[in-house]
């Protein structure tokens, strides 16, 4: 499951990633606006483990709720396994697990090996909104995902998403697609982009040659906007807010 490798964090094409991680929780007693400084006090510890690539984190408001979390791009998968026994063990903040954390809910943390990912805009300037799809497989499915990867990548640069990542985990049987769009229409400073929210939400799913498979079973599919972007530390910015304003950001570099 090997991807074309590409060295330098800014061009277009292939992304030198192995390894994958998602995680999610929901962010309880916190108001967007405090979401900022609750995350960025991690960014300067996550960016620093080992083979660290980008991490999108997501913002999803729902009828008062606060969704967040990670996608993330790792050199290896074992340093994306180690990731998730680092944060699982190993991180405090305050003296506290991240999943101790009183306003972490229902905390997931799972690695993936990638068996593609793919930049089809500049990531300074495209990451707007990311939707994460999961599927629950049964049997072996690792040659069909594999033979997917190519039609799935090429009807996504032909629909004009930013970036399309493919993740595969032998150990729970689970596949996960992450698709990256740009903004549709001007930018609105005073108001969130639901449009292009509910534009990457509501497109059928790029992975048709698996997706509708009776041995594929969809188990999470949430669109949200890219809160911020974190990059590992070679690379200039080390973090960008595409969407503040109007949501809340720190503009600090």
């Amino acid at each position: 499951m090997a991807i074309s490798s590409n060295s330098n964090f800014d061009a277009l094409g292939p992304i030198a990633a192995r390894g994958g991680f998602l995680d999610d929780f929901e962010a309880v007693g916190l108001a967007p606006n405090e979401v900022p400084s609750a995350i960025e006090r991690d960014r300067p510890h996550f960016v620093a483990r080992p083979g660290f690539y980008r991490k999108l984190l997501p913002l999803r408001l729902e009828g008062g709720r606060v969704f967040s979390g990670g996608r993330y791009l790792f050199a290896s998968y074992a340093q994306a396994v180690d990731f998730r026994r680092w944060i699982e063990q190993e991180f405090r903040l305050d003296n506290r697990l991240f999943s101790e954390r009183p306003w972490a809910r229902d905390l997931t943390c799972d690695p993936f090996h990638v068996i593609g990912a793919h930049d089809f805009k500049d990531v300074h300037r495209s990451q707007t909104v990311v939707r994460a799809e999961r599927w629950a497989f049964e049997g072996e499915r690792g040659g069909a995902l594999d033979s997917a990867w190519h039609a799935l990548r090429e009807r996504a640069e032909a629909s004009g998403l930013a970036s399309v990542w493919l993740f595969f985990s032998d150990e729970r049987r689970e596949a996960a697609v992450i698709t990256v769009a740009d903004r549709i229409g001007a930018r609105d400073l005073e108001s969130p982009d639901e449009v292009s929210l509910r534009a990457l939400a509501t497109r059928p799913t790029f992975a048709e040659e698996f997706a509708r498979q009776p041995w594929a079973r969809k188990t999470f599919d949430r669109t949200s906007w890219v809160f911020t972007l974190w990059f590992s530390p070679d690379h200039v910015p080390l973090h960008l807010w595409p969407n503040s304003p109007p949501l809340p950001g720190l503009m600090t570099s």
